[in-house]
């Protein structure tokens, strides 16, 4: 299964023109997000991508200490010393945590952010490529009427032409094929 996360990333940047550097930070602040809101707030957690095997892995970070005073984010040298022998007292150590763990209520939280960043970045590249088009003529199609306003489909994105920017007595129909000009 872990590696269907990796295809799955491929599968989306081909389909949405989305960088795969997007999808696998919009995953990591998603996993984090979760993470937090399952294990507390107030912990040091980083998520990280692993290509080679196509997981997030999720680590709380601890301070190194003789004697441990703050459980929650301290751990002993001991310890420290069994995961990392160069571990000394002072030094932060990542202790991976199982994300398994999460829960329902976390993972409908990740899908929440994950499925928020996807149409974030999207919208971006449907701006850039109509951002380039400015002053250019388009194709499209009347879809719906929004009162005097005109939805036209541009094909990737819908686009609104003002009442005020028509043409006067000239009447549109659902279906019709018209030309723009983007402002």
């Amino acid at each position: 299964m872990p590696i269907e996360l990796t295809r799955l990333i491929d599968q989306l940047e081909k389909e949405k023109g989305i960088k795969k550097e997007i999808l696998i930070e919009a995953l990591e602040s998603a996993m984090l997000t979760a993470a937090k809101k399952a294990f507390g707030h107030d912990k040091e957690i980083e998520a990280k991508f692993n290509p080679e095997q196509g997981e997030i892995d999720l680590y709380e970070y601890k301070t190194v200490v003789d004697t441990v005073t703050y459980p929650d984010h301290e751990i002993p040298l001991v310890e420290a010393r069994e995961m990392n022998p160069d571990a000394e007292v002072g030094d932060s150590i990542g202790v991976k945590l199982d994300s398994r763990s999460l829960g329902r209520i976390s993972a409908q939280t990740a899908k929440q952010v994950i499925i928020q960043r996807m149409r974030e970045a999207e919208r971006e590249i449907i701006y850039n490529e109509f951002k380039q088009k400015q002053g250019e003529i388009v194709n499209g199609t009347v879809r719906r009427f929004e009162g005097k306003n005109i939805v036209v489909d541009l094909g990737k994105t819908e686009a609104y032409l003002l009442a005020q920017d028509q043409i006067p007595r000239e009447n549109y129909r659902i279906g019709d094929r018209i030309r723009t000009y983007v402002q």
